[in-house]
C-alpha cells in the first residue's frame, strides 16, 4: 500500500506541468531571434530563447496563454490548447512608420518606404544612457541587437552583434558609418590567460554630439556598403547647427554636465573560517616556502578568530604543531601566528606572532568609488544662409580599480552654407584625444589583480596594510617588495602602480559635402571623408615583479587611415501614389595601416 501511495503521488506531481518548446524567428527573413521572453500569461513562469531562437518551458497544466515579448517587436499571445510545440514568427512593431530615418549612403527615407529593416535611436535617448562608450547606449533599445560589455574596467570595449553571429572564424561586428564616412572600430583581443582591453575605437565618439543612430539589418541594406557590411551597418548622424522647426535664429550656448559614481555591483562570496596555509597549519617566514606552508596561496590553513583551548596545546592537540614550531599560545586568547605584516626584527630575523583573525571585506576594500565626470560646451548659430555648431566635450573617468583612469577630449565643428538656393556646402570635422595612464590587464595574468585577489588570496590578509606599505622593500627577499605571498603573486597595489598599461590615441574624423539641386527631383552631390588616428600603447612590467624579476617593456605605435570619396546623381520623384528613387554614382575607398613594435626583455632602470 505504501509503495502504491508513493507511486500515485509521484504521478500527480508529474502531471501538474507540461513542457512546451519551439523556435522563435523573425517574419522578415526567418532568422532566429535570441533573447525573446516567453512567459505564461498572468504568472512569473517564463524563460528566454537561446542564440538559435529555441526555448523550452515547463508550463502549468491549467495555463491557457503563452506570451512572446521582445523589444521592437509586437507582443504575441498564443493559446496553448494542449500544444507541446509552438513555433512563431515575430513581426516588428509598426509604430513609427511615418518617421524619416537615415538609410544607406546618407539618404533619408520614410520607414514605410523601405524594403528592409531599419531601427533608429534618437540622440536624446543616447544621452539619457550617459555611457562612456556610445555602443553601450544601444543596450535594450533595438530588436535583435546584442551588446556585450567586456568588463567594468575603464576603457572596456563593447561588442555589438546584429541578429546573431554570422561566422565562427571572423569578426561579427557591423560596419560603423559616421555622417557617411565608414569609421574604424578596431578592438584589442584579450585572451583567457592574458591581455589588456584597450576598448573599441568607436568609444571615441561623444554621445552629446549624436543626433541619431540607425541600424540597417536587411541584406539589401548591407549590400549598399559591400562585403564590409555583411554583419549589418550602424549609421551615426551627428548634430548640426541647422534651424529646427520652431527654433529662433541667432547664437545659442549650451553647457551640459553629468557626474556618475560607480562601485562593483557584486563580488563572490568568500569563506572566513580558515586562513592561508594547508592542512590547518601556517607560519610566515618569507612567503616563498621558507616558513610553514607560507608559499601556499590558498586558505586551507588554521581556523580564523579561534580562541585557544587547553586541550589544543596539550600533546596530540590540534595546535601542538604551533607550540613545537616555537609559537606558544595562551589559553583563552585568539590564536597568534607569524604573518606577512607581523613585526620583524632584522637583527634576529624573528617575526613576532600576531592575532590570526579574518578580514571579511579584504577584497571589497581594494576597490574605490569610481567617478565619471562629463562636460560638454556647445556654441551654435543659424540663419537662412548658413549654420554652424561647435562643441567641446571632456570626459574624465576615475576607475573603481585604484590608479586606473581615462580622459577623453572631443572638439567638433559642423558647418553648412547655402551658396545659392540650389547649391549647398556643408561638412563636419572632429578631433579626439583619448588617453589613459593605466588600464588594468584582464585574464589569468599577474599583470592584473583579479586573478590574484579574487581566485586565490588569504582570508587573513589585511589589504589596508598592503596599500600602505606596497613601496617597502621586503626585508628577506632581495629585489622584492612587501607582500603577503612571494611564491606566485605581487602586492596588488604594486601591480596597479608599477605594472601599468598606458595608451594615447589622437584621431580626426571629417567630411565635406557639396550638393546641387538641378530640379526639384534631380540632384547631384559629392562627398570626401576621412577617419585617421595614431595610437601609442606602453606596457611596463617593473623590475622586482614576481613574473618579471628583471622587468619588461613593450611599446606599440600604430596608425590607421580610412578615406572615402563619392559622387552621385540622385533621382526622387512621386507619380501619384508611387515614388521612384534612383542613385547613379561612383565611390573610392582607401585603407592604410602601419605599426611599429618595441620589446625590451630586461630593464636596467627598475621601472
Amino acid at each position: 500500500i505504501l509503495i502504491a501511495l508513493f507511486a500515485f503521488f509521484g504521478f500527480q506531481l508529474m502531471a501538474q506541468t507540461v513542457t512546451v518548446s519551439g523556435t522563435v524567428t523573425t517574419a522578415e527573413d526567418g532568422s532566429p531571434l535570441p533573447g525573446v521572453a516567453v512567459v505564461v500569461k498572468g504568472t512569473t513562469v517564463g524563460t528566454v530563447t537561446d542564440l538559435d531562437g529555441n526555448y523550452s518551458l515547463a508550463v502549468p497544466a491549467d495555463a491557457n496563454v503563452l506570451q512572446f515579448m521582445f523589444v521592437g517587436m509586437e507582443t504575441q499571445e498564443i493559446d496553448l490548447a494542449g500544444q507541446s510545440t509552438i513555433d512563431i514568427e515575430m513581426v516588428q512593431d509598426v509604430l513609427g512608420l511615418e518617421e524619416v530615418v537615415v538609410t544607406g549612403l546618407g539618404t533619408t527615407r520614410e520607414k514605410k518606404a523601405l524594403g528592409y529593416s531599419v531601427q533608429d535611436v534618437s540622440g536624446e535617448d543616447i544621452e539619457k544612457a550617459r555611457e562612456a562608450n556610445v555602443v553601450n547606449s544601444l543596450q535594450g533599445k533595438m530588436a535583435g541587437v546584442q551588446i556585450t560589455n567586456s568588463s567594468g574596467n575603464v576603457s572596456a570595449g563593447s561588442r555589438i552583434v546584429v541578429r546573431g553571429m554570422s561566422t565562427l572564424s571572423g569578426a561579427n561586428q557591423p560596419l560603423f558609418v559616421v555622417d557617411g564616412v565608414p569609421v574604424i572600430n578596431s578592438t584589442q583581443s584579450v585572451g583567457a590567460y592574458s591581455g589588456t582591453d584597450y576598448g573599441n575605437a568607436t568609444m571615441d565618439l561623444n554621445p552629446s554630439d549624436i543626433e541619431s543612430i540607425s541600424i540597417l539589418k536587411g541584406a539589401n541594406a548591407a549590400a549598399l556598403y559591400g562585403s564590409r557590411a555583411v554583419n549589418g551597418v550602424v549609421l551615426i548622424t551627428t548634430k548640426s547647427g541647422k534651424l529646427k522647426p520652431g527654433a529662433r535664429k541667432g547664437l545659442g550656448i549650451t553647457f551640459e554636465t553629468n557626474w556618475q559614481w560607480s562601485n562593483p555591483l557584486k563580488l563572490p562570496s568568500y569563506q572566513d573560517k580558515y586562513g592561508q596555509g594547508y592542512d590547518k597549519e601556517f607560519a610566515y617566514e618569507d612567503g616563498d616556502w621558507g616558513g610553514i606552508n607560507d608559499g601556499i596561496d590558498e586558505s586551507w590553513g588554521p581556523r580564523l578568530d579561534y580562541i585557544v583551548q587547553a586541550e589544543d596545546i596539550a600533546p596530540g592537540g590540534k595546535l601542538e604543531w604551533a607550540v613545537d614550531a616555537g609559537y606558544p599560545q595562551t589559553v583563552g586568547q585568539v590564536l597568534t601566528l607569524p604573518q606577512f605584516d607581523s613585526p620583524y626584527d632584522p637583527v634576529t630575523g624573528v617575526r613576532t606572532p600576531t592575532p590570526w583573525i579574518s578580514h571579511p571585506d579584504n577584497v571589497k576594500n581594494i576597490f574605490e568609488t569610481g567617478l565619471t565626470a562629463t562636460n560638454t560646451l556647445t556654441l551654435q548659430g543659424a540663419d537662412e544662409k548658413g549654420d554652424f555648431r561647435l562643441s567641446l566635450g571632456d570626459q574624465n573617468v576615475k576607475g573603481f580599480v585604484p590608479n586606473t583612469d581615462l580622459r577623453k577630449t572631443n572638439i567638433t565643428l559642423a558647418a553648412g552654407y547655402n551658396v545659392t538656393n540650389r547649391f549647398r556646402a556643408y561638412g563636419t570635422v572632429t578631433y579626439i584625444n583619448n588617453r589613459s595612464d593605466n588600464i588594468m590587464s584582464s585574464g589569468y595574468t599577474s599583470a592584473g589583480i583579479l586573478q590574484s585577489v579574487s581566485q586565490w588570496f588569504g582570508r587573513q590578509v589585511d589589504t589596508q596594510v598592503l596599500k600602505e606599505r606596497w613601496e617597502e622593500p621586503d626585508p628577506i627577499n632581495p629585489g622584492r617588495y612587501f607582500n603577503w605571498n612571494h611564491s606566485y603573486h605581487d602586492n596588488p597595489y604594486w601591480t596597479l602602480n608599477k605594472n601599468t598599461n598606458s595608451r594615447i590615441r589622437n584621431r580626426v574624423i571629417g567630411n565635406i559635402n557639396l550638393k546641387y539641386d538641378i530640379t526639384n527631383y534631380l540632384s547631384v552631390d559629392a562627398m570626401a571623408g576621412i577617419d585617421t588616428y595614431s595610437q601609442e600603447i606602453k606596457e611596463v612590467r617593473a623590475k622586482g615583479s614576481n613574473d618579471w624579476p628583471q622587468g619588461r617593456f613593450s611599446a606599440y605605435l600604430s596608425t590607421r587611415s580610412q578615406t572615402i570619396a563619392r559622387a552621385r546623381l540622385n533621382f526622387n520623384k512621386d507619380f501619384g501614389d508611387f515614388s521612384v528613387v534612383g542613385v547613379l554614382g561612383g565611390e573610392y575607398n582607401g585603407y592604410r595601416y602601419h605599426t611599429d613594435n618595441t620589446y625590451v626583455s630586461e630593464l636596467i632602470i627598475p621601472d
